[in-house]
């Protein structure tokens, strides 16, 4: 997508960078940390930020874009299922110079846990994307609610993300 400039330059274009958030999610909570990063990455100017659950997006239109995001609950010390299915489809799209990140939610103890699990198969599977990141949040039980600040951190991550985007 091309913008118009304004100002003096008006004729110089300028290219919007491109991210999407494709996110797995139970009871929300996942979901709510996925919008919270987009709403941080879209509030640096020049980017754009989607966000789609897993089975609202063909793996092909990946290639639309020229950062990924995935995201899931941890589910038995890993990612979730639908969520590393979803990266064994995309597998075949062979994604080229991508910048990437990933992220988790979980209870207890269990920080970093899915999302380590979750950057080796993007790494093992998705060899095109570099991951710039990762960012996991506390859920307060199985069905949540999400601790306090958890949102407004996913937010500032989405922020830095935009920003490396951009550079």
């Amino acid at each position: 997508m091309y913008i118009r400039g304004k100002g003096r330059n008006h004729n110089r274009r300028q290219l919007m960078k491109k991210a999407i958030i494709v996110y797995e999610s139970v009871y929300e909570n996942t979901k709510k940390i996925a919008e919270a990063i987009s709403d941080g990455i879209n509030k640096v100017e020049g980017v754009e930020c989607v966000v789609k659950k897993t089975g609202e997006i063909h793996t092909d239109d990946l290639c639309d874009y020229d950062a990924i995001l995935l995201g899931c609950p941890n589910h038995n010390q890993g990612p979730a299922l639908n969520l590393v299915r979803f990266i064994d489809r995309a597998a075949i799209v062979h994604l080229k110079a991508k910048i990437g990140a990933s992220f988790d939610t979980y209870t207890g103890g269990n920080r970093d846990v899915a999302v380590a699990k979750l950057e080796t198969i993007i790494q093992e599977k998705l060899p095109g994307i570099s991951l710039e990141g990762r960012f996991s949040a506390k859920v307060t039980g199985r069905k949540g609610p999400l601790a306090d600040d958890e949102e407004a951190r996913a937010q500032e991550f989405g922020k830095e993300f935009g920003q490396k985007l951009i550079e």
